[in-house]
Order: structure tokens, then sequence, then C-alpha cells
């Protein structure tokens, strides 16, 4: 307030609520997530998180958003620091179709999918691709992260897993016979060369050049 105080004196109203709005937009407090330091804590000392900022971390993570109120109500009770308790919050989460975002969010910054748009492979020696063909990669990887995780799956599966999910456009180009329509579902892999994220085609797309494959990058 003092801020716009000072500005609306010198340069009336619309001068100070200017000056207020820019003040907000370059706190870090509005940028960044801050996590609050305990006061007793000296400089390098390890503490752990408080509720409300584990609430926080929760529902970034889990949902790319802020927490809801009934883990807010959680942390504000100090009920988090209880495993039982933390572990009924998480999976509650996951239960949320807001928990998609762990898969669209978290798992395609670390699988680097975004890149998938920046990869065009030639179309003289890869006459069938298209951008049909990327975002059914895409939507595959993100669906069988989502069920790694929504079905507890062992973390192994990421590399060996037996299933993926496909609709006819990419069912075609893995040569998959018997998918019809642009839905996607699960269908168990008979080519072991498909099993696991390193089967992928997004991920194999991602780590290729436009006109041949790279050991390089795959390495």
């Amino acid at each position: 307030m003092a801020l716009y105080d000072d500005a609306r004196g010198r340069e009336g109203f619309e001068a100070g609520v200017r000056m207020a709005v820019q003040r907000i937009l370059a706190s870090p407090r509005f940028v960044f997530r801050l996590e609050q330091a305990p006061a007793a804590i000296r400089a390098g000392q390890p503490y752990g998180n408080g509720d409300l900022d584990l609430a926080s971390r929760l529902s970034f993570f889990l949902w790319g958003t802020v927490p809801d109120a009934e883990l807010v109500k959680a942390a504000r009770q100090g009920a988090l620091k209880n495993p039982a308790v933390l572990e009924k919050q998480v999976r509650r989460m996951l239960a949320d179709p807001r928990s998609r975002a762990l898969s669209t969010r978290f798992a395609s910054q670390w699988l680097r999918l975004q890149d998938t748009d920046q990869t065009r492979p030639d179309p003289l020696i890869f006459p069938q691709w298209d951008h049909t063909l990327t975002d059914a990669f895409v939507e595959e990887t993100q669906l069988f992260f989502d069920s790694i995780v929504r079905d507890d799956r062992s973390v192994l599966d990421v590399i060996s897993a037996d299933y993926t999910f496909v609709n006819e456009r990419l069912a075609k180009h893995y040569r998959i016979p018997n998918v019809y329509g642009s839905h996607f579902r699960r269908i168990t892999l008979t080519d072991d060369a498909r099993k696991g994220l390193l089967g992928k085609g997004a991920i194999l797309l991602v780590t290729s050049h436009a006109h041949r494959t790279s050991p390089v990058l795959r390495g």
C-alpha cells in the first residue's frame, strides 16, 4: 500500500493502481511458490516441510494447481504428518481427474514430448508421417505413464511393460491389426521392440534426426 499511496500522491489514482499492480507482478511471492523456513532454523540447517508447504507441493505435482479445501484443511490440522493420512490424501488426489496433469505435465517435460513438434521426419523418406501420427505418439506415451501411476504398477514397467495404448492411426503405424476408430484403447504387445517407454514412437522420434536414427541421442 505504501507504493500505491506514494504514486497516487504524486500522479493520481491510476498511477497508484498501476504501481501497486507492478509491485505485485514483480514480487517473488507472486512469481514463485516460496516455502517458509522455521524461524529458529540456522542457515544451511535441514528442516522438514510445514504441512501447508507439503500440501502445496503435493497439489502442484499431482494436479498442476493449488490445493483444494480438503487438503488445506488436513494441512491446517497438522494431519499430513500422519503417514496414513498422507497416503489417504495422495490416493484421493490420484483418483481425481486433475491428476492427469502428472502425465501431461510432469511426464511430458521429463520425456521432452514437447519436442515432437520440432522433429519433422523427411517426407521423402517417411511419406506416411503427418501431425496426426505425432499427436498419437504423444497421447500414447501420456496414457502409458498415467496407467503406471494409477494402477500402482512396478517402476520396472517403464522399461518392460508388454502393453500400450493405440488408436487406428497409431496401430496402423505399428502394424497392429484389428484396431479401428480414433479412440485409444489398451492392447497387449507381441513385438518386444515396442515394450516399455523405449519402444514408444514419441521417444524414438525425439531421439532421432529428420532423416535417420541417432544412436548418440538415444544413448
